[in-house]
């Protein structure tokens, strides 16, 4: 289990992330969302012991990750910019790995060279951006870590080789029991691997959230009244990006779903439809992604 407890981390006056608390059960996938730039990268870091805390700490089965060579042989992080050596090769970047991971299998990498064709004699430096990062994996998953951490998890791969990877994290966590932590810029690629979502922006965590508990957290509601109704009118609702549109209301109803739409019953509309939304829709609402339409539009008027 990955434990991480108000973490705050600071590049001197600037803070990168703050007070992040989440937890990571044993098989089982995070997945991180958030915009270039959100702090993703920098939680990572400090999950995987590179960067230490100003406030808070990552616990690994209860042990802090930082400055701890034991629990950081069961972690593996692929970071976003993966370095190998001039003239390094897949075999010789593994014999590297595994004088520090004890448990490096050398057939299981050599059956994950296979499955993405890769050449392991190859010098990596010789790589596509995508195949570079398909080593890093191939290597990663060899080193058969308890605690995985992956970076900009589908940057640069294919739509075949993306396919691979999600079937691929599935069956190491069935197989090992694993933590793992994917991150994304783009909510849509991680959510068929994850069960459960966090959403960093601004430094800050904003949404954190077992998928299977999306649908009974958030709704798209569509309100028809006899005449325009008025904004007030939607004051006690626990409501996100109102539209009101002539007799038509729009909005996005989140919190208790149950409760809230005893409320939406009682407006006096003419007709209710509501509609569940996408985890695409989920990350655009809480970082109100929508609003740039409206700021695009303003500018070539």
């Amino acid at each position: 289990m990955i434990e991480i407890k108000s973490v705050t981390k600071k590049y001197g006056d600037f803070t990168a992330i703050e007070d992040i608390n989440l937890t990571v059960e044993d098989c089982s996938v995070l997945g991180l969302a958030g915009f270039n730039g959100c702090g993703k990268t920098t939680l990572l870091n400090v999950c995987a012991g590179i960067f230490k805390a100003e406030e808070g700490a990552v616990y690994l089965d209860g042990a802090d990750v930082f400055d701890n060579d034991v629990e950081r042989q069961n972690l593996f992080y692929v970071s976003d910019e993966l370095w190998f050596p001039v003239g390094a090769t897949i075999k010789s970047a593994a014999k590297y790995y595994s004088t520090y991971y004890p448990q490096f299998d050398f057939k299981m990498l050599e059956s994950l060279c296979d499955l993405f064709s890769l050449d392991m004699k190859k010098p990596i430096r010789g790589f596509s951006k995508g195949m570079t990062r398909q080593a890093g994996l191939v290597i990663a998953f060899a080193a058969k870590p308890k605690y995985l951490l992956i970076d900009e998890t589908f940057d640069g791969l294919d739509p075949h080789k993306k396919e691979l990877l999600r079937k691929l994290i599935l069956e190491y966590i069935n197989e090992t029991e694993a933590s793992v932590i994917v991150s994304s810029h783009d909510l849509g690629e991680i959510s068929g691997v994850c069960d459960h979502i966090a959403i960093i922006k601004g430094k800050k965590l904003i949404f954190n959230s077992p998928i299977e508990d999306i649908s009974n957290t958030f709704r798209k509601v569509t309100l028809t009244f006899k005449e325009s109704p008025p904004e007030n009118l939607f004051t006690n609702l626990n409501i996100k990006n109102l539209k009101i549109m002539s007799k038509t209301a729009v909005f996005t109803l989140h919190g208790n779903i149950d409760e809230e739409l005893e409320k939406v019953n009682s407006l006096g509309a003419e007709k209710v439809e509501t509609q569940l939304l996408t985890l695409e829709e989920v990350f655009s609402e809480e970082t109100e992604a929508q609003s740039d339409n409206e700021k695009i539009k303003r500018i070539f008027k």
